[in-house]
């Protein structure tokens, strides 16, 4: 039940980020063809393959949090799985995230069940932490000139929450000192759960220099993919300072990570309301509109990828459908080891 009310909210915020499009462009969707007439392959082509390279360097990152976990995949292999990763999440938003793929193909080639998973969390979490330095350090500096004020609230908010977390689970002091608010959680097995996944995490604590690390790489990663949207504006011939992108890109990708169908609508919104101030509602619409092809584009070459690598099979779908619940079945077998671990002691 509250599975299907969050996929109905989240319809709900994309739709209202589409049709808030549909009423700042208006009538004006002839404009926003002739913008793609002066479309250019060969700009959008260098833009793909820069996206490349930023996927390229996440796996980086990715490779080095594994390894605190002594998880060593090839480096093809990493690239591979955060590609699927994407095909799933715009692909199968409702059914299974892109993040679970990830770590549930990471379990069966390493055989490590919650380090697997955790070293995902922790993947995403480092990375959106060097989103929000970026977009934290844009809306400071120009929130009010965009009219962003509230959003710079929420980004503090937001950041401080994840500054916090991060605090909280490589400090073992400090979270016994929160240990009574367990009793708050209604299940047994929830609260070894969370326990369980806790002590995981922590044992970063002593691995600083990898969180370090892969928080440079972040915004090395966030750089790389703010000039793809610079060279798809070039793509479509549109002439904005490459400093902009600097400044809206992040603030964007913030906005993102709302509630919703995998950002869209809200990132549409996002793109013609702030490249709204920089150039035309009808250029920014159409930015907004290549890049959803190139990401879909890419996202579609890793499906195909997928299915020829694991054959075209009906089990294949299925298995993927099913990993959500494979998922919870490895958590609770793990959970189960460890209590029985917990009685021959």
């Amino acid at each position: 039940m509250k599975k299907h009310l969050l996929s109905a909210f989240k319809i709900l915020v994309s739709l209202a980020g589409i049709l808030f499009i549909v009423f700042l462009v208006k009538s004006r969707w002839n404009e926003v063809v002739r913008v793609f007439a002066s479309f250019r392959p060969e700009v959008f082509a260098a833009a793909v393959a820069v996206f490349f390279v930023s996927l390229a360097i996440i796996t980086v990152r990715f490779d080095a949090i594994l390894r605190v976990q002594e998880i060593r995949l090839p480096f093809r292999t990493l690239f591979y799985l955060n590609g699927i990763s994407l095909f799933f999440s715009l692909f199968l938003p409702s059914a299974i995230g892109g993040d679970v793929v990830k770590g549930y193909y990471v379990y069966k080639q390493s055989a490590k069940k919650v380090g697997a998973f955790t070293s995902i969390f922790l993947d995403r979490f480092v990375g959106s932490l060097g989103i929000l330095a970026f977009g934290l350090v844009a809306i400071l500096y120009y929130g009010e000139k965009l009219n962003l004020a509230p959003l710079r609230n929420w980004t503090l908010l937001l950041g401080g929450a994840m500054l916090l977390t991060l605090a909280f689970l490589l400090n073992k002091n400090l979270a016994d000192k929160f240990r009574f608010l367990k009793m708050l959680i209604p299940s047994q097995k929830l609260r070894e759960l969370i326990a369980h996944v806790y002590h995981t995490l922590n044992y970063y604590q002593n691995h600083k220099k990898v969180l370090v690390k892969g928080f440079l790489i972040s915004l090395a990663g966030q750089a790389f993919f703010i000039a793809v949207q610079y060279l798809l504006a070039r793509s479509l011939r549109i002439e904005v300072p490459y400093a902009t992108f600097f400044l809206v890109v992040p603030i964007v990708t913030v906005l993102s990570m709302a509630p919703s169908i995998n950002g869209l609508g809200v990132r549409e919104a996002g793109f013609v309301y702030l490249f709204g101030k920089f150039m035309s509602s009808e250029q920014a619409l159409a930015l907004s509109l290549v890049f959803d092809a190139l990401v879909y584009g890419i996202g579609i070459f890793f499906g195909v990828l997928y299915l020829f690598r694991e054959g075209f099979r009906a089990a294949v779908v299925h298995e993927a459908m099913d990993m959500e619940e494979q998922v919870e079945k490895i958590e609770e077998q793990e959970l189960e080891l460890k209590g029985k671990d917990g009685k021959d002691d």
